[in-house]
């Protein structure tokens, strides 16, 4: 309203929230909270539910607009941007909806719950900007709930679930694939001697295509030292990668994606000991954090962020009431992570890492 002839764009998680949520508020619910019940009406020249798009009686519109296609939201000129429940969406569209800011007083929001530390932590409570500004909240202070419900949450909810869910606090998620700890998992490279070393394997094109190094030392442990992540690269670029990280480790075997079995065949013809990886899901997990946990696998943090940064963020779905589904996990952000249990699983299959065979 103070800027006329702006543009600006209301972004949901999915087109279901959008209707459902996002609409009804902005339609209704803002005014009845202010006591103008028809101040949509005052304001408002039309609203196309077929484009949504809504244009004020001064010229400004608000665009309204899902992320089931991020890349749909390139192209407007904007002067602001607003992305409800903004953990549940791709790091992706708060980039291109930045790009998207050309036009005066050029502002962006976001508004969420905290979905452990994913690229909201690392935007907003990691980094330390003088254009940003960071708010956290409880539930229990919104004054528009009753004391009944949130006594409900207290009682009910338990642990980091409480602490994410009602605190607003980002938290290790319980519903996370991987429990790493810098602590317990970080071990920096020192140039010590290894047996030899084994790589993982996950081919993308959009998605990245990922190469994980592990050294494999005299006691059978297994340290990640190295990764490589690029997306957009052709099955010739990889090769020659690979050829540069076997002959930098002395790898001796590369577990990959079986999903390409030319691409794996094709490291074969260039020299490498490709074989398709063991991809069974849950014994894969199971076999990874049986290794984290008995000490037998570190990562060194400093060379391997995309890793770091995955199983940080690499979680179980979770039912409308919030109950974790150990057995899906969300398939979204976790290329590397399956390069490692490519690696790590397919390895322990053979005797070592993690196995009874490989700890005799």
């Amino acid at each position: 309203m103070e800027n006329p002839g702006s543009q600006g764009t209301i972004v949901a998680s999915t087109y279901r929230n959008l209707h459902d949520f996002i609409i009804p508020t902005l339609v209704d619910d803002v005014w009845i909270a202010m006591g103008r019940p028809n101040g949509w009406d005052e304001v408002v020249d039309s609203f196309n539910k077929q484009s949504l798009t809504a244009v004020f009686k001064n010229g400004s519109r608000i665009f309204l607009r899902s992320c089931d296609r991020p890349d749909d939201l390139r192209g407007q000129n904007l002067s602001w941007f607003f992305i409800d429940e903004a953990a549940k969406v791709p790091h992706k569209v708060w980039k291109i909806m930045l790009a998207r800011l050309r036009v005066a007083p050029e502002k962006g929001w976001i508004t969420t719950t905290p979905r452990g530390r994913n690229w909201v932590w690392e935007e907003f409570a990691q980094k330390n900007r003088p254009n940003y500004a960071f708010f956290t909240g409880s539930t229990l202070e919104n004054k528009h709930l009753s004391r009944s419900y949130t006594d409900s949450l207290v009682q009910n909810y338990s642990g980091q679930f409480l602490a994410q869910e009602v605190y607003g606090e980002f938290v290790g998620w319980e519903g996370l694939v991987y429990d790493l700890h810098v602590e317990k998992h970080h071990e920096d490279y020192d140039g010590s001697e290894y047996k030899y070393a084994i790589a993982g394997v996950d081919w993308g094109w959009i998605d990245p295509s990922v190469i994980l190094v592990g050294l494999v030392g005299f006691d059978s442990k297994v340290q990640v030292v190295e990764e490589w992540y690029q997306n957009k690269r052709n099955i010739d670029f990889i090769v020659d990668k690979a050829l540069e990280m076997k002959e930098r480790w002395n790898i001796r075997t590369f577990y990959c994606d079986s999903a390409r079995p030319e691409y794996v065949s094709e490291l074969r013809q260039n020299g490498m000991d490709s074989r398709k990886g063991k991809k069974e899901l849950d014994p894969g997990i199971a076999c990874v954090n049986n290794a984290m946990d008995k000490g037998l696998l570190t990562i060194d943090f400093n060379s391997c962020p995309n890793l770091v940064a995955e199983m940080e963020s690499y979680h179980y779905e979770e039912d409308d009431q919030g109950v974790i589904m150990k057995d899906r996990p969300v398939d979204k952000d976790n290329h590397a992570c399956d390069a490692l249990r490519y690696m790590v699983y397919s390895h322990s299959k053979v005797g070592h890492v993690g196995s009874r065979k490989g700890n005799r």
